[in-house]
């Protein structure tokens, strides 16, 4: 099978934009830095070929986080001691500040019905917080005295770490509906970074050791947790995507990328060479991104379809921080002298090229 792909360039201006991330429709959101000491977010609408500023102020706005509708989610740097939450509505093409207590709001995730957020109710305490964002409303998911931290969301499914301690990190996962939380990883070792898809399944880090971190899966409806990735090296930054998993091991000399699909139970090892393959995104027709060290000076963004391999963006300069949201890719890409900000749409069948209409200077 072809892959085809037609790219558009979203800036062209002389300051930083960059850490984008794609809807599954298309749009895209990033981060442009207005002056040294004023970040704002931009938007890309896929459906109008239009940019507009979403969230443009005085202070700092930053780490945006889209929904796969398009909806974002950002943080307000309220004081250098208060983060707020930023909220972004497609529909109504209106930005507001939704959670602004004065303690930080940090971490934010979205999905199509709400946002979960670790609330740090102080330097040793940060607790997860769940905001629907039809009702407007918030409650809270973990409160102890621990740390509880790096929430992930997908359809009714949160799960984060809770910080037992300095070197045990465990586990939850809430079900938004029913409300009940369950511990999924809970041993002596440190279990963090943990994805989760919108059945439940959950895949994460395990360190086995302090020079070999294994990857689980997490099986929501058996209960139960499996080895995905156990050699003796390092596998590590798994991204979960329906029934698609991606992640990149250690193979004694450089880094390589793997894509697992849970139906058939079947891995793939994507690249296998002499340099770094990293940052791998997944999305829930199979696609893999990532990036790709063709030389200590150039990194490329690299795509594979399920059957096989291509270049998406292989300038003499770096490409780097790939998003895909189903048949989407963003990225930013060095131009010389800036991070501009690119997207491609991915196809099975011909499609003719992007004209880059909607470029902000």
């Amino acid at each position: 099978m072809t892959t085809y792909f037609s790219i558009t360039q979203l800036t062209d201006n002389d300051t930083f934009d960059g850490l984008a991330q794609v809807s599954s429709f298309g749009d895209v959101v990033w981060e442009h830095d207005f002056s040294d000491s004023d970040i704002d977010i931009q938007y890309y609408n896929g459906l109008t070929n239009t940019t507009s500023t979403i969230a443009i102020d005085v202070n700092n706005e930053f780490n945006p986080r889209i929904s796969s509708f398009g909806d974002v989610v950002y943080e307000y740097e309220y004081s250098d001691t208060d983060i707020d939450l930023g909220f972004y509505d497609v529909l109504t093409d209106t930005s507001d500040i939704i959670i602004n207590s004065e303690n930080n709001e940090l971490n934010a995730q979205i999905n199509g019905a709400y946002i979960v957020y670790q609330y740090q109710y102080s330097e040793t305490d940060s607790d997860i917080y769940l905001y629907n964002i039809v009702a407007g409303t918030e409650r809270a998911i973990a409160t102890t005295t621990q740390n509880e931290l790096n929430p992930d969301i997908e359809g009714n499914y949160v799960v984060y770490e809770s910080e037992f301690s300095e070197t045990d990190s465990d586990l939850y996962l809430h079900n938004i509906a029913s409300g009940i939380t369950t511990a999924i990883a809970t041993s002596g070792n440190n279990e963090h970074n943990a994805q989760v898809s919108e059945n439940g399944n959950v895949v994460y880090e395990y360190d086995y050791s302090e020079t070999d971190t294994d990857l689980y899966l997490y099986n929501a409806s058996t209960g139960e947790s499996t080895a995905l990735a156990n050699s003796i090296y390092d596998e590590v930054n798994a991204q979960i995507a329906g029934n698609y998993i991606a992640w990149q091991a250690w193979d004694g000399t450089d880094w390589e990328v793997y894509r697992h699909d849970s139906l058939t139970g079947s891995t793939v090892q994507i690249t296998d060479n002499t340099v770094d393959d990293i940052g791998a995104q997944v999305s829930t027709q199979g696609y893999v991104v990532w990036e790709h060290f063709y030389s200590a000076s150039d990194i490329d963004i690299h795509l594979f379809d399920g059957n096989s391999t291509q270049w998406l963006a292989a300038s003499f300069n770096n490409e780097i921080n790939p998003y895909i949201s189903g048949s989407y890719v963003s990225w930013q890409a060095w131009d010389g002298s800036d991070w501009e900000v690119f997207r491609a749409q991915l196809s099975s069948t011909p499609i003719a090229s992007s004209v880059s209409t909607s470029i902000v200077g």
